[in-house]
C-alpha cells in the first residue's frame, strides 16, 4: 500500500502570527512516524510551512500521486467563504486555498483542518513538550505498519473529514499547538495505554474523545465536527497490537 501525508502549517499569514502551526507540525510528524501512529517513514510525510498556493497545489499533485491513501492536514488561519458556496478556505503564504483544492482523486483519503470556520465575505473588507504532550513511543516494538495498512484498506473507499470547529466558531491556538489537534493526538497516547479492546483508534473515535479532551482542559468553546459518511469502518489514527 502506498500511503502519503501532507502537513500544512502556517503561523504568519495575514490574519497575524500563531504560536501552535509549528508545534502541530512536530506533534504530528512524531506521532505518524511512531508504531502508535502506524510507523509511517519519513519520506511518507510532507512538511510546508507558510508555503504559497501553488506550492500546495504542485504538491498535493505530486506527492500524493498513485497514492492508497492520503492524509492532509492544516494548521492555521481559515474561514468559511460566503462567496464561494459556503466552503472552507485556508490562509496560506500569498494567497488562500479552498477545501476542494485538496480533495484529490485518491480512493481512500483523510483530512484535518485546525483553523477558524468564521463566516466571511469579500464585501467585509471593502514547546513542544508540557503537560499536554502526547508521546511516549513503543521503543523497540515490533512495527505496525502492516496492521495500520491492514485497517486502511478494510475500510470503504471514501473521504473523510475533521474539523476543529463548528461554523462561525473560533478554533483556539496555544503553544502546545492547535487545542483540536492536540487533544486528538493526546485521546490516542490514552487509548494505547488501555489494555485490550480493539487494535485500532479510528479518525471517528479520536474526534468524539478528543472534543471531550478538549472540553475539559482548554478554555474554549468550539464544537469539532466530521462530514457526515456513511460508512461501516473508519481510517486509524492510531494502531497498537492487542
Amino acid at each position: 500500500m502506498t500511503r502519503r501525508a501532507i502537513i500544512v502549517v502556517c503561523d504568519n499569514t495575514r490574519s497575524g502570527e500563531l504560536s501552535g502551526p509549528l508545534v502541530d507540525n512536530y506533534n504530528l510528524r512524531k506521532h505518524l512516524l511512531s508504531n502508535l501512529g502506524g510507523d509511517w517513514q519519513k519520506n511518507e510525510i510532507l512538511s510546508l510551512i507558510n508555503p504559497t498556493k501553488e506550492n500546495v497545489i504542485n504538491s498535493i499533485i505530486e506527492f500524493f500521486f498513485e497514492a492508497d491513501y492520503t492524509l492532509f492536514v492544516f494548521s492555521g488561519h481559515g474561514y468559511i467563504n460566503l462567496n464561494d458556496g459556503n466552503r472552507q478556505y485556508m490562509e496560506l503564504f500569498d494567497d488562500d486555498i479552498s477545501i476542494m483544492d485538496v480533495i484529490t482523486g485518491v480512493k481512500r483519503q483523510a483530512i484535518i483542518i485546525d483553523a477558524c470556520r468564521g463566516f466571511y465575505s469579500e464585501q467585509d473588507d471593502i514547546i513542544l513538550e508540557d503537560k499536554y504532550s502526547p508521546f511516549s513511543d513503543f521503543i523497540g516494538a515490533q512495527s505496525t505498519r502492516e496492521l495500520f495498512e491492514e485497517h486502511v484498506l478494510s475500510c470503504e473507499e471514501g473521504l473523510t473529514i475533521l474539523y476543529s470547529a463548528s461554523e462561525n466558531q473560533t478554533s483556539l491556538d496555544t503553544e502546545s499547538g492547535g487545542a483540536y489537534l492536540v487533544s486528538l493526538l493526546k485521546v490516542c497516547e490514552l487509548w494505547k495505554n488501555n489494555i485490550g479492546g480493539s487494535s485500532k483508534f479510528s479518525l471517528r473515535e479520536a474526534h468524539n474523545y478528543g472534543a471531550e479532551f478538549m472540553r475539559e482542559n482548554f478554555e474554549t468553546i468550539q464544537k469539532p465536527v466530521m462530514n457526515a459518511e456513511k460508512r461501516k469502518r473508519w481510517y486509524p489514527l492510531a494502531v497498537k497490537f492487542q
